[in-house]
């Protein structure tokens, strides 16, 4: 029987060989296809899973960042000077949210739920800055009623009667500006509309039934307006969005917000096609999809601001030492409205006698919130960062920075998982002469910042070290077994086969055969 039998440096280059090439295909195939699967079932949302757990509540408290615009010179604005603004902050607040699962969709493709959120002041992060410090900012309700009051002809007549009753409503003001201190600014209300009487107690019901968010009705029967009470405590939002079952890529993607695909605030083309304006796109900003690739972009949705956002790659990054991807936003979001950017819908038009295009869009980098928020309430980037010279011409003290006041965030790109940064926005009102208001009579027309807020996420040290645990430290692993059976592997088989030449090219020595 012919037996093959080969030298063992031919068989260990075989081998080596062979642990090289398995070692290739686990680290470029077999690996890779393994974290696939593994991070697919841990982002998608089925009852009782991990994943579960962690949308209901977050594993760590979100931060949520207040600057207020403190007003130097309130009493020279109303004599017509430009007002002067000097930024206090940050205020930190830890922003809890807890979802309540209403159910989840017969085929466990989607989930609908309410989100309570809880805000709780951080003295450490905050410091030297208190909730009790006093500021002069800008009176938002006063400015509110007095604007909307002139916007529309039905209510021209009280004008007239708020004229003569803002004493009495509004705590006998003497300018534009309120004196307060942050906690009641932010949270507690600004009182007003106290044991008014006659005209005054008419219009304070008339306000009251005027249905703002940032208004509610104290116990003693005054008024009080706060820019986040409504926001801290049970949520009335109803989300629908998708588990990820059967397509990882959508999780956490938004739906349906009250039972509508879309939203119904801004303009659209007919009754039968929905504006882009109005569409709802992406997630909330908590988490964002997996897998995501370098130059892809993607959509964050804000009820806040009442519109979709996109966000574009940037570059890659390391935080902690977890590798991710950085987004920000465009320099279309706000910076690029009108009929020539096809999203006249963002035009509303609500304000008369301001700053705006003959057309009726404000200029670059500003947008109308009215129909979002019921008040008019203008957007801008913080410290109107790209904003329009229109614009910030008409304030002083403004320090814009791209590098602190753009919206970025680093994502996990595997997993779609937040690492750090914040959604960045300012809210302003337009200050200006009203008609039959005498103490509006000699204002100069500028756009006033109030306060502008930073909502973001930077993963502490904990979740930093469960994340390295659960994913990076198995990716560090598997790599290392890829890269050492690829090289030990074929090393080997150069050793060997190296080996097996040289000593195929000794000579043979032939001994002579003793006599």
């Amino acid at each position: 029987m012919f037996k093959l039998s080969l030298p063992w440096p031919l068989l260990g280059a075989f081998a080596g060989i062979v642990v090289s090439v398995l070692g290739a295909y686990c680290g470029w195939f077999m690996f890779p296809n393994m974290v696939h699967k593994k991070v697919e079932e841990s982002v998608i949302i089925t009852d009782g899973s991990e994943q579960y757990k962690r949308f209901i509540q977050l594993p760590q408290p979100l931060t949520f960042k207040v600057y207020i615009f403190n007003v130097t010179n309130p009493m020279r604005v109303q004599q017509g000077a430009l007002p002067i603004v000097k930024e206090v902050g940050p205020y930190v607040y830890k922003q809890y949210r807890r979802k309540r699962v209403k159910h989840f969709s017969r085929d466990g493709s989607k989930i609908t739920f309410t989100q309570d959120q809880l805000y709780v002041f951080d003295e450490e992060a905050s410091a030297p800055y208190r909730e009790t410090d006093h500021i002069v900012a800008l009176n938002m309700h006063m400015n509110s009623v007095l604007q909307i009051g002139e916007n529309d002809p039905g209510l021209a007549i009280l004008l007239v009667h708020l004229n003569a009753n803002i004493k009495a409503i509004f705590n006998d003001p003497k300018s534009m500006f309120v004196r307060t201190t942050v906690k009641e600014y932010l949270f507690d209300g600004v009182r007003f509309c106290i044991n008014p009487q006659g005209l005054a107690k008419a219009i304070c019901n008339q306000i009251k039934d005027g249905g703002s968010k940032t208004i509610r009705e104290l116990k003693d029967g005054s008024l009080a307006f706060s820019f986040f009470n409504h926001k801290n405590g049970t949520g009335r939002e109803v989300y629908e969005v998708h588990t990820g079952k059967d397509d990882p890529m959508r999780v956490l993607e938004i739906q349906k917000l009250d039972d509508n695909h879309h939203l119904q605030v801004w303009l659209n083309a007919s009754e039968s096609e929905t504006s882009t304006c109005n569409q709802i796109n992406g997630t909330d900003a908590s988490s964002y999809p997996p897998f995501r690739q370098k130059g892809d972009s993607m959509f964050i949705f804000s009820s806040d601001i009442c519109r979709s956002v996109q966000l574009f790659y940037q570059k890659e990054i390391q935080y902690k030492g977890i590798p991710g991807y950085r987004y920000s936003i465009g320099e279309n979001f706000i910076n690029d409205i009108g009929p020539e950017h096809d999203n006249e819908c963002f035009c509303v038009d609500k304000l008369t006698n301001v700053i705006k295009r003959k057309n009726g869009c404000l200029y670059a980098g500003a947008m109308d919130l009215t129909n979002c928020l019921d008040a008019p309430v203008i957007l801008t980037l913080p410290h109107m960062l790209g904003a329009s010279n229109e614009y910030t011409k008409t304030i002083k003290g403004l320090k814009p920075d791209a590098k602190i006041h753009q919206t970025f965030v680093d994502v996990q790109h595997l997993t779609g998982t937040p690492l750090q940064g914040g959604k960045r926005v300012q809210f302003n009102m337009f200050l200006k002469s009203i008609n039959r208001i005498s103490i509006t009579e000699n204002l100069t027309t500028s756009l006033m910042p109030a306060i502008w807020v930073e909502e973001g996420i930077e993963l502490n040290d904990e979740m930093v070290a469960f994340f390295k645990k659960r994913l990076i430290n198995t990716l560090k692993t598997l790599d290392i077994i890829h890269w050492a059976a690829l090289f030990g592997g074929f090393g080997v088989a150069a050793i060997c086969l190296i080996y097996y030449v040289v000593q195929r090219r000794k000579p043979v020595v032939i001994e002579a055969p003793l006599k």
